[in-house]
Parts: C-alpha cells; sequence; structure tokens
C-alpha cells in the first residue's frame, strides 16, 4: 500500500512539471552537471529519494548566493552583538550603507557538490517519517516545506544534522511520543524564543548562513521566520514564512512563520509575538493588504507572460512566491470601473509617499478591473504604470469586506484641524495612555524626596507628543525633580525639562542622581534630557523613579514633557502642505502653510476626500486618511472608527 501510494505521488508530480526543466537544469549546470547528474544516480530505485532530488534541482536554476566576502567581514561584530545582546551606534555607523548584495551571484545550479544535497534530502526524508504527524502530509508539501536546503540568498552551510540534534532532542524530552505538530511547533518556538534576538536593522545584510543563526542570534523579523524554519523543518515539521510587500500603514515589509497542520491549514505564528495556536486566528495587528508566501518550487503565472514582461513589477513577475491572501481573509472581489486605456494591466497599490505600492495586478476587460482576496478595512488605489509613472484609474477605495466606499469629493466643503500626518500605529498609543496614565512628577527640598510636593499627575491619554505645564507662581523653591512611573508599569519617555521662567528661557540644569535596570543601555539615560524627542529611555522596571539634582533651590515656573512618541504630530515651524485625491486627476494641492505653537493646522477641505498631509521641512512617514465626524481616520484606526452610513 505504501509503495502504491508514492508511486501515485510520483505520477502525479511528473505529469503536473514540465518533463524539460530538469534537462534544462542540468545544462545550466555546465561544468556542474556532473555533481547533479551524481545526486539523481544516488536515488537510482528509491522512488521518494528520486522525487526529492529531482524537484530541487529541477527549481535550482532560481537559487544563488552571492560571492564576496561581505559578510564574513561583518561576521564578528554580529556575533559580538548576539553575545551581548547590545551593539553601540558608534559600531554600526560604519556599516549603515554597506551593501551586501555586490559580487558575482554564485548560482547552486553550477556550484552545489552532490555529497552536500544527498545529506539535506536524507535527514530531510528520515526527519519526515519519523514524525507520526506527516502520516498524511503529502508528499508535494514535503518537498516545498520540509525538504528544501537553503531559505533564500544565504551563503550555505551544513544545518540539518545539527538543528536536528539540538531539537530532536528537545521534544525527545519535553513531548515524548507526541503527535500533535502544532504543540510541538509550540515546544521548539519557545526554545527559540528563550535565546533571545537583538533586533538590529542598521546593518542589512543578506540572509545570514543556518549554521550562524543557530548560535547567533540577531536581526529582524526575517532571522525569527529564518530561525523558526530550520529548526522545524529539520523536525520534520512543514513550515515556511509569509509576508507583506508593504504595510497599507507604516511603510515597510513584514513577514512571520507559518505552520502546516495536519488537516492542511497554515497556522501562523512570530517569534516574540505570538505562538502557533488552532484557538485563534493568531496575528498580529499590522494591516496587509495582500499576504505572500515565499515558495522553493516554481509557482504558475496568475496572467499568461507576465514572467518575461519587464515592465511587470519585480513582485508580480517572481515564480517563487504565492499569493496566499484568501486564508487569511477569505475570498472576496472588488471590481472598479476603468475609462478606456491602452496599458494591458491595471495594479492596486497601497499608499506611500513616493508613490502607491503595487500588491496586485489584473487585466481590464469590457470597461471594469476585478481584484482577487483583498484584505479588508485598507484603503487601495487602482493604476496604471509607465516607468515610474502612475495614473490613477479610478478614485481610492476602502475595502469594507462585502462592498465599497469610493472617496468621491464632494463639492461640499468642511473645515477640519489637523494634528497628525500619520497614524498612532500598534505600540504609540500604549506610550501616551498606559505609561502615562497614573505617573507623577515630583519636586522636593530635599534628596530622599521625604515630602515629595506633586508637580503634575498624569490622568488622561495624552494627545500630543509636546505639554507644557505652567507652576503656579506660589510654588516654593525645590532642588530635587523626578519623574515616577505609573503603578505597576515602567518609565518610557522622551524628554523632560524645567524652567525658571513661564517663557522658557531659563532652563535648569538636571544631574541625574539615581540609575535603573535600562533598555537600551545606560548611555540612553540622557535621551530624557538632549531635547532630541525622538530619542527616549525606557526602563526594565517598574514602579520606579529617575530623579535629578538642580545643584541648588530653583523656582520652577514651566515644565515640558515629551512621551516616547514617532514625531509625527504636527510641528510648530514645519511647513505642511495638504492634498485631497481627486480619481483620474490625482493629488490636487489645498495650500501649504507653517504651524504655529498651537501645534495644528486648519484647512477647508471637500467632504469625502481621501486627504495627504505632507510635511515639507522634515521626516518621511505620512499616510493617507479622511475626515468623520471631524476627526482625522487613518488605516490604524479602522474598523473602530465610524464610517459613512454607520
Amino acid at each position: 500500500m505504501k509503495t502504491a501510494y508514492y508511486y501515485i505521488c510520483i505520477l502525479l508530480l511528473c505529469a503536473s512539471c514540465q518533463p524539460d526543466r530538469l534537462n534544462t537544469a542540468l545544462e545550466l549546470a555546465g561544468e556542474n552537471r556532473a555533481e547533479l547528474e551524481k545526486v539523481l544516480a544516488h536515488y537510482e530505485g528509491d522512488e521518494e529519494g528520486y522525487l526529492a532530488a529531482r524537484f530541487l534541482i529541477e527549481n535550482m536554476p532560481r537559487w544563488y548566493s552571492y560571492s564576496n566576502a561581505m559578510f564574513d567581514s561583518v561576521r564578528p561584530l554580529l556575533e559580538k552583538a548576539a553575545d551581548e545582546f547590545y551593539i553601540s551606534p558608534k559600531e554600526v555607523e560604519p556599516w549603515k550603507n554597506v551593501s551586501f548584495y555586490t559580487g558575482e551571484k554564485a548560482y547552486d545550479v553550477q556550484t552545489i557538490q552532490a555529497e552536500y544535497l544527498i545529506e539535506n534530502i536524507d535527514w530531510a526524508l528520515k526527519a519526515y517519517h519519523e514524525k507520526p504527524w506527516n502520516k498524511h502530509l503529502p508528499f508535494a508539501d514535503f518537498c516545498e516545506y520540509i525538504l528544501p536546503y537553503r531559505i533564500y540568498d544565504e551563503p550555505l552551510s551544513d544545518w540539518r544534522e545539527k538543528y536536528y540534534t539540538r531539537y530532536t532532542h528537545l521534544l525527545d524530552s519535553l513531548y515524548p511520543g507526541g503527535t500533535d505538530i502544532i504543540e510541538a511547533s509550540r515546544i521548539i518556538a519557545t526554545s527559540l524564543e528563550r535565546d533571545s534576538f537583538l533586533y538590529l536593522t542598521d546593518i542589512a545584510t543578506h540572509h545570514q548562513p543556518a549554521d550562524f543563526i543557530l548560535d547567533h542570534h540577531v536581526g529582524y523579523c526575517r532571522e525569527y521566520c529564518d530561525a523558526a524554519i530550520y529548526a522545524l523543518r529539520a523536525c520534520g515539521i512543514p513550515v515556511a514564512t509569509d509576508a507583506i510587500v508593504y504595510s497599507p500603514e507604516y511603510q515597510h515589509g513584514h513577514s512571520w512563520s507559518v505552520v502546516r497542520d495536519t488537516t492542511g491549514r497554515f497556522v501562523s505564528f512570530a517569534l516574540y509575538e505570538y505562538m502557533p495556536s488552532r484557538k485563534r486566528a493568531a496575528k498580529d495587528s499590522r494591516k496587509r493588504g495582500k499576504v505572500f508566501r515565499a515558495c522553493y518550487g516554481r509557482q504558475a503565472e496568475p496572467i499568461a507572460g507576465i514572467t518575461r514582461d519587464k515592465d511587470v513589477p519585480a513582485l508580480f513577475r517572481d515564480r517563487y512566491r504565492r499569493d496566499v491572501t484568501h486564508e487569511y481573509y477569505g475570498e472576496n472581489e472588488v471590481s472598479l470601473p476603468v475609462a478606456q486605456t491602452e496599458e494591458k494591466y491595471v495594479y492596486l497599490g497601497v499608499f506611500s509617499p513616493e508613490g502607491w505600492v503595487p500588491i496586485d495586478m489584473a487585466q481590464p476587460q469590457r470597461g471594469k478591473v476585478t481584484f482577487r482576496d483583498l484584505e479588508p478595512q485598507v484603503i487601495y488605489q487602482a493604476f496604471c504604470q509607465t516607468g515610474y509613472t502612475q495614473r490613477h484609474v479610478d478614485y481610492p477605495f476602502l475595502h469594507l469586506g462585502d462592498s465599497i466606499h469610493r472617496f468621491v469629493p464632494s463639492k461640499e466643503t468642511e473645515r477640519v484641524t489637523l494634528r497628525r500626518k500619520m497614524g498612532l500605529f500598534r505600540i504609540f498609543p500604549y506610550f501616551l495612555h498606559d505609561s502615562i496614565i497614573g505617573a507623577r512628577i515630583e519636586g522636593s527640598r530635599d534628596k530622599d524626596f521625604l515630602h515629595p510636593i506633586l508637580l503634575h499627575e498624569f490622568q488622561d491619554t495624552l494627545h500630543t507628543n509636546y505639554c507644557e505645564f505652567t507652576m503656579p507662581d506660589t510654588l516654593e523653591k525645590l532642588r530635587y525633580v523626578r519623574f515616577v512611573s505609573p503603578p505597576q508599569k515602567n518609565i518610557e519617555i522622551s524628554g523632560l525639562a524645567f524652567y525658571e521662567d513661564a517663557e522658557m528661557q531659563r532652563q535648569l540644569p538636571l544631574k541625574r542622581m539615581n540609575t535603573l535596570p535600562s533598555h537600551p543601555h545606560s548611555e540612553e539615560y540622557d535621551a530624557i534630557t538632549d531635547n532630541n524627542i525622538l530619542t527616549y529611555f525606557e526602563s526594565f522596571d517598574k514602579d520606579c523613579f529617575i530623579a535629578y539634582d538642580m545643584s541648588e533651590l530653583k523656582k520652577i515656573r514651566k515644565i515640558v514633557f515629551n512621551p516616547r512618541n514617532d514625531d509625527n504630530f504636527v510641528w510648530p515651524g514645519d511647513e505642511y502642505e495638504l492634498f485631497y485625491n481627486d480619481g483620474a486627476a490625482g493629488w490636487k494641492s489645498l495650500g501649504r502653510q507653517v504651524a504655529d505653537e498651537r501645534r495644528y493646522v486648519e484647512y477647508e477641505v471637500p467632504r469625502n476626500a481621501l486627504l495627504w498631509l505632507r510635511d515639507r521641512t522634515k521626516g518621511r512617514e505620512e499616510q493617507v486618511f479622511f475626515i468623520r465626524d471631524g476627526k482625522q481616520v487613518f488605516v490604524t484606526d479602522l474598523p473602530r472608527a465610524k464610517l459613512i452610513g454607520e
């Protein structure tokens, strides 16, 4: 029965592949052809092994690493950073603008050795057959989610046995005889989390080698996913990485891990964020728009001919990623009217200040274009693109799930007050609420604060990153001041300053009196008093305080306080320009103005328009929004915000 099962798998897989792909790969191998033929010969008579080898070799022409020594040069610094869980700005600086994507590409098909490939196949098959949860795993899914010897462009290394030894031993001790693939994944993910990762994005290497990641945890979400892939695949757990190209709300990509359950469903998890679980649709709060899964095997073209069309953005020409948005948001479709256009394709994008980032494409037919499987509660724009020039084909719209709302500007206008140019993404409301309410600023004449005087207590959510508090003229002179955390909370602030006069011309000197376990490291204490609104101090301790000595008794008339923030509030002295989207006519300016000390700008805007506030003075983080009940609504606020008709 087992032999018959594998025979059927082989027939199905061979029937689905192009017969010349294997020959094409062997021809591209050139002088390395003999190594690949050794692998195929090694598995003659072994149906599983031969099919696995063929899958890897047929898809191998796509895969490569860079033949340069850049990673070897930075590796000692990354090892030190991971071991000490810290890297100083001075050490990072020389590497900030270094490109690791230089040099010749060393293609696997021309360089890989038979011994290396055979060892990977054997260890993958061993893990596949050992684990009870793979009893009904289709062989095609084994090939895609357990078998691959590489992830992307990392230098190749011997990793299968090393990861197998470390993490299978862990399962044997904590989950002996276990049959639940999700529980096994949770145990391994928990172990990976126990070895803390140093989050670092300033040194942007290519993917790190597997043997390096095993012992040195430094990087960002990509490295989290890579570590999970190596550990889980080595233990026979089918796993992949899902990703967004560009978030509809915070201007970055992101990736996370997914495990294939025995039911065929993919269960997501992200190290340091959430564990794999069947009980809930675990995911973070990021908007995604479209989700793509990284694959080793070549995927079918969604539209015939786009792979070789150099005018099509690279995302859609990449045959080694798969659109899996429907797994997250179900199947849906949106149809839009389009005027006659000579372009073959219409793209769907999410906003960025540099232009709409295409995340989907379709072919217009009979005066309309249809996009499928989109995340609801996201604002999209359909456009045609020639080179770097984009032309809107309709008004932007908000996808509501079962319908859409088009932002067609009305002839009616309304006066609005704008306080931000970017939504408050995820964690930032915490800095204005949870880490603030209950906090106190106190003064004292004695350094032990035996008789503290309350200068200010935060009782409500802050609505700005800049707060001024005027002290009564009757306040007695003080020498010592301190910021006290809210109950059961830590300290997380950007700035604190005291002035001897109400006009804030005479700032009082502050000498720090105590230390706290902190993150980042202790030199960040200076962030509180450096008058830089983007630097901040974060304590590890809760129920704590940080105190200062002003050197002598002083009169305090004004206090300025800054919570940790993103500096996307309207700032005095900056020049702003507001635009509204007029569909095919593009963005239209509503004028420029310089913000004053009130820390907001006012405009007359068309009702039901999609708006974009630009800071012409500084910064790059900006996001589109609309107005409801006189307030700005960013995609970050959805679906909580009130919409038309509600």
